[in-house]
């Protein structure tokens, strides 16, 4: 784990609904077993370490969005903070970077859109409250608290990730909830949305991402959880799957009154 120096900190987003990416740290310490982001430990010298292990910080993020908003500001676009990281993982708590970088995100006044598993997000609701226009979402994919702790070791519990959407939704925030990875025969969608429901604004799913190096740590886990590995891969890399899964999203967010925007597949 070190401090680092990055030459750029935004970069354009592949992902939908945003234009742009934001990541303070590499690495992630939440250590996810089923995270996609392990790839780019290839690019960052960290190929040969396990994910969830290490971690390094851009200490002059801040220094870099000064130079780098003012030309977001003109083309305009919503900045997504943390695309392959959480910027609310442990260390943010000493750090701040990205609390830091808020401020300088507040100053240019750059559309934001959040996306976290750690409560920690909390510390900063007196920033996003002041900006024009804030995203803030959590990221569940289950909610039976032993098997996330054993998916998700290192991030905020289910119900007290609901618990915060709720404040945040109280504190006038445009919430959301980014329900994914969904696993096959783990994940109950109906359950999850409904819980959250009451909170949030929007809703997007996503389908479990098989390849990218994750797979191997996923089914140690899935075999302690007595689910049958190559069966969950079937499902999770069907059509039938994502169609259902889509179809189900959509009517639940009907029935519930808030906007579907889309179930995701690598």
């Amino acid at each position: 784990m070190s401090e680092i120096k990055a030459k750029t900190i935004i970069t354009k987003s592949k992902l939908p609904k945003v234009e742009y990416c934001f990541n303070p740290y590499i690495g992630c310490t939440v250590g996810c077993v089923y995270c996609y982001a392990r790839f780019m430990g290839r690019f960052s010298g960290h190929s040969n370490e396990k994910w969830g292990t290490y971690f390094d910080w851009k200490i002059n993020a801040p220094d870099l969005l000064e130079k780098e908003l003012p030309d977001i500001k003109k083309k305009g676009g919503v900045v997504l903070l943390g695309s392959v990281t959480d910027c609310y993982q442990p260390a943010e708590r000493r750090l701040e970077i990205t609390r830091k970088s808020l401020e300088v995100f507040l100053k240019y006044q750059i559309p934001i859109s959040i996306l976290t598993k750690n409560v920690l997000a909390e510390r900063d609701f007196d920033l996003l409250s002041q900006f024009d226009y804030c995203e803030f979402g959590m990221s569940i994919g289950v909610l039976n608290q032993v098997i996330a702790k054993v998916l998700e070791p290192y991030a905020s519990m289910p119900e007290d990730r609901v618990a915060l959407l709720e404040k945040a939704h109280n504190a006038g925030l445009k919430t959301y909830v980014f329900i994914g990875p969904l696993h096959p025969g783990v994940s109950d969608l109906s359950t999850i949305l409904k819980r959250v429901a009451p909170y949030v604004y929007f809703a997007m799913g996503e389908i479990p991402n098989l390849r990218c190096g994750n797979w191997p740590d996923l089914m140690v886990v899935l075999n302690r959880l007595h689910i049958e590995p190559e069966v969950y891969k079937k499902i999770a890399e069907s059509q039938s799957f994502y169609d259902e899964t889509k179809n189900l999203l959509i009517r639940l967010c009907q029935d519930a009154g808030i906007e579907y925007k889309g179930v995701f597949k690598h």
